[in-house]
């Protein structure tokens, strides 16, 4: 629960910066779509939090680690916590602006003033990088470095990949230089990945 107060209590304040830094209203629209996005990724979220509170009965960190059993078998039958944190990662992908869920950035980076979207390259994917890391070893300790773990390296190195490519690639055909800095935040987030 304070894990997504955090997270929200860093993201409602770039939401107001990306909307209120310039008085063009290319800036209010990169702000509005900055926050529905951020509200969608922050609703999948929760539903994963939801999803692994329904297989565990834990919501606290060492609780959940527990009810996971450190056990492979109690985990793949256990779809729930599967699917939870597969949408736990999909929310944060959005939040760090990974490939697939990528798509906002160039925008909001364009509408938004140039030191916003400077703040915005370190502050949001720094964020959202330390809640994938927290996440991670969660799992990590719960379960055996093979099976599961190795589905979701494999899940995370392929979203890794994509990003880099995604965003060097989209970076080289920029013309404007805030699209230039959100293309290249992009695939700072996938080599951090």
């Amino acid at each position: 629960v304070w894990l997504f107060i955090v997270l929200e209590l860093v993201s409602i304040p770039t939401y107001i910066m990306v909307a209120t830094g310039r008085s063009q209203i290319i800036a209010q629209e990169a702000g509005i779509k900055y926050f529905f996005l951020g509200a969608l990724a922050a609703a999948i979220f929760l539903f994963g939090f939801s999803y692994i509170y329904g297989a565990t009965g834990a919501s606290g960190f060492a609780d959940v680690r527990e009810a996971l059993g450190g056990s492979e078998l109690a985990a793949l039958q256990n779809p729930l916590a599967l699917i939870g944190s597969l949408a736990v990662i999909v929310g944060v992908s959005f939040k760090i602006a990974a490939v697939p869920f990528h798509f906002w950035c160039p925008d909001v980076f364009e509408g938004a003033n140039l030191d916003v979207s400077d703040f915005l390259s370190v502050a949001s994917k720094g964020a959202g990088l330390v809640l994938l890391l927290r996440l991670l070893m969660i799992l990590v300790h719960a379960l055996p470095p093979s099976g599961v773990m190795n589905m979701m390296a494999i899940v995370l190195g392929i979203i890794a990949a994509a990003t880099i490519t995604v965003g060097n690639t989209g970076a080289l055909v920029q013309t404007n230089i805030k699209r230039l800095l959100a293309y290249s935040s992009i695939a700072q987030a996938g080599y951090m990945l």
